[in-house]
């Protein structure tokens, strides 16, 4: 063998190894940039998703203490006359979120039922016969009751009294002449038959004023005490 076949055996003796870490150094960077991408999946796929017990407080809805209902003996009163003798005949629930109060409220009904009476015998039917005046009734009768079982809560302000309706003179008795009607049965019937009120007729009253009123800026929280109060009857005779 002479001696430039000698030099060439040897320097491809020598690259074989080198040949050999270079593949072995790719080899381990592939490896490496498949762990990253393996892990970076991991992560976005499997971490980001929401553990079974943040799934489960996702799907359980917030329980809440159910609402409980007081009903209180039917009230019969006398109104503040306006055109002759007015009863009023009420009955009503009181509505509450504290099952403790329940027993609170039936010890407590004596004095309960006495405050309201005074309440309801100092109204007038013209205050009660509009949808306002049953809302003003209701914000008092919980104010008075909230307020006999010691929550204190904001007083409602006082409703306003319409003005009295003056009804002007006849145009006959001015003048004097003589007034024409109309004699016996028929006659009285169309006297005694009440004319169409046209403002309740032009201005129908919204659904949304059936609602009831959210509490008073200021009030303790709206499930405390007595919440709201549900009438089961309202008949003005």
């Amino acid at each position: 063998m002479s001696k430039k076949e000698v030099a060439k055996t040897s320097e491809a003796a020598g690259d074989a190894p080198k040949s050999k870490k270079k593949l072995i150094i790719l080899l381990v960077a592939v490896l490496v940039i498949v762990a990253a991408g393996g892990g970076a999946a991991w992560f976005f796929l499997v971490k980001n998703q929401p553990t079974k017990d943040a799934k489960k407080k996702k799907k359980e809805p917030e329980v809440t203490a159910p609402a409980i209902f007081v009903p209180l003996d039917r009230f019969t009163v006398n109104l503040v006359q306006e055109n002759g003798d007015q009863v009023l005949q009420v009955g009503l629930s009181l509505k509450t979120y504290d099952a403790e109060l329940e027993e609170k409220i039936k010890k407590e009904t004596p004095e309960i039922r006495s405050r309201l009476l005074e309440l309801l015998s100092s109204k007038r039917a013209s205050q009660l016969s509009t949808v306002a005046g049953k809302k003003q009734l209701t914000a008092e009768i919980l104010y008075l009751t909230n307020r006999i079982l010691g929550f204190k809560k904001t007083a409602p302000l006082p409703e306003r009294l319409p003005a009295p309706v003056t009804v002007p003179p006849v145009a006959a008795e001015q003048s004097g002449s003589p007034q024409t009607t109309v004699g016996g049965l028929s006659g009285a019937l169309q006297q005694a038959q009440p004319k169409p009120d046209t403002a309740t007729a032009n201005n129908p009253v919204p659904v949304t004023d059936f609602l009831p009123d959210p509490p008073a800026k200021g009030e303790d929280d709206d499930r405390e005490g007595v919440v709201d109060v549900l009438y089961t009857d309202f008949i003005i005779q």
